[in-house]
């Protein structure tokens, strides 16, 4: 199997984000970039490339929406189990056994 332009550009993109994550940056940038270039480099139509942006950011979105809503639901049952101040009567048995605040 032989490499094409779009793995090559694929990989640079990879490395590219990389390099921005280890420099704690903001990764949107070059993650859309580097989309939009490896579908240019596959396709070489710029039209597919902006095509293959958006179609990204929708299958993006449908996979992580589950997440979103796992973690909203339990950040509302965190504040519903706050507010009637069951997490201090969970905790209240063993109040003997933690010494101090870590």
């Amino acid at each position: 199997m032989q490499l094409g332009a779009a793995h090559w550009v694929f990989l640079s993109g990879i490395i590219v984000i990389i390099a921005v994550m280890i420099a704690r940056k903001n990764v949107v940038i070059p993650a859309i970039v580097a989309t939009f270039c490896t579908a240019l480099a596959y396709d070489g139509s710029p039209v597919r490339g902006l095509q293959a942006v958006f179609n990204a950011s929708l299958v993006a979105a449908t996979e992580l929406f589950n997440i979103f809503l796992i973690i909203a639901l339990v950040t509302a049952l965190l504040g519903a189990l706050r507010g009637i101040g069951a997490d201090r009567r969970m905790i209240a048995p063993f109040r003997r056994v933690m010494r101090n605040g870590h």
